[in-house]
This record gives C-alpha cells, structure tokens and sequence, in this order.
C-alpha cells in the first residue's frame, strides 16, 4: 500500500537536499574538520550546487564526525 505524501518519512521541506546525499558529498572526510574543508570536500566529489551552499552556511567551527554535520545541518534548514 503507497504511503499518502503527507504521511511519508521524509520530512524535508522542498528543495532541501536529501541527508544521503549530503552524506555521499562528504564522503571521504577526515575528522575533525572545518566548515572551509567540508565544502572542499563537497565539491571535490562532485555535490551539486544546492548541497555545496548548504554546507557553506554550516557555522564556522570543527565538526568531530559525520553525526555533529548532520545535526547541524538538521538546525540550519
């Protein structure tokens, strides 16, 4: 049975770039790391602009892990 679109677990607002795909532009990462080295990264491997600006609006401090990214950027959307 289809889930109704209101009821789905994506909870993203439209135009919100997808956490695994974030996730796949941050492959390769080595923590800790800076917001100036995520975007690096982001756009070394090829993340499509909408990620690349989105991990440009992180503040600008060390990330210890994948996790402290996406619960940063889960306040900055």
């Amino acid at each position: 049975m289809a889930q109704h679109p209101s009821h789905s677990q994506d909870h993203r607002h439209p135009g919100q770039p997808n956490p695994a795909d974030v996730q796949k532009a941050l492959h390769g990462v080595n923590y800790p790391t800076t917001r100036e080295k995520l975007v690096k990264t982001a756009r070394s491997n090829g993340a499509n602009q909408d990620i690349v600006d989105l991990v440009g609006e992180l503040p600008d401090k060390n990330y210890d892990s994948p996790a402290a990214v996406s619960k940063q950027l889960s306040r900055t959307q």
